[in-house]
């Protein structure tokens, strides 16, 4: 039931940060819908390479990769809207910032793309399984996400603090991989719990932003009206 609880929130916390992209690349860019359509198509793109690159390349350690992965999703998706904010606010021209935008949804992608292979691997150290279960799962969650930020992330925090809550949910997911520890061979716990280690100092830091969230989004704010 853990593991079924983590596909639940990954996939949620995927969906949400391509949707806070979206949003924010319309309000910097305009035309909602080609926008929205973009990063909708580029990501499920992206997704399909991560898948691919696990298949050319197996770790030793799914549980480790996954970590990994989750590591990077939590700073990339984290700072992906103020990254935005800041760079235009710096004065970067509109051809670099859509260009880091658009780049951005593709790392988010690609590591969303390996999560789910690396889940079933790991669900499969136990049992030879059906991966229907793992993925309908994937699909409720993204489902739910969607849900989520339209009727309440989105209204109720806004980007920046909607950013900084769903990259805690990925680290929190970070360090649920505790509970997969055992599926970790002798040589690789000590990797294992320096990137756990990681992943906690993260933790900490996104607790700390979304605390200030209110004046971090006051800031971007007022970067993105002085350079309009």
């Amino acid at each position: 039931m853990i593991l079924y609880a983590l596909i639940f929130v990954l996939a949620f916390c995927s969906i949400v940060y391509e949707l806070l992209l979206g949003q924010t690349l319309s309000a910097f860019f305009g035309n909602t819908v080609l926008r929205y359509s973009v990063t909708i198509g580029l990501y499920m793109a992206s997704m399909g390479l991560g898948a691919l690159y696990l298949q050319w390349r197996r770790a030793r350690s799914s549980v480790l990769r996954l970590q990994v992965v989750e590591i990077l999703l939590t700073v990339c998706g984290g700072g992906s809207v103020v990254g935005i904010f800041l760079l235009d606010g710096a004065g970067l021209p509109t051809l670099p910032l859509s260009i880091w935008a658009h780049f951005l949804i593709i790392v988010i992608g690609v590591l969303t793309g390996m999560e789910i292979p690396l889940l079933i691997e790991i669900r499969n150290r136990d049992r030879r399984s059906s991966e229907t279960s793992v993925l309908g799962v994937d699909y409720i969650g993204a489902f739910a996400g969607t849900l989520v930020f339209a009727f309440y992330f989105y209204p109720t925090f806004g980007l920046v603090p909607s950013a900084f809550l769903v990259s805690l949910l990925n680290a929190v997911v970070g360090m649920l991989l505790l509970t997969q520890r055992g599926k970790l061979g002798s040589g690789e716990r000590g990797r294992f719990h320096t990137l756990l280690a990681g992943q906690a100092l993260l933790l900490a830091v996104l607790a700390l932003l979304l605390w200030r969230a209110d004046a971090i989004s006051e800031m971007c704010l007022s970067l993105y009206l002085g350079s309009s």
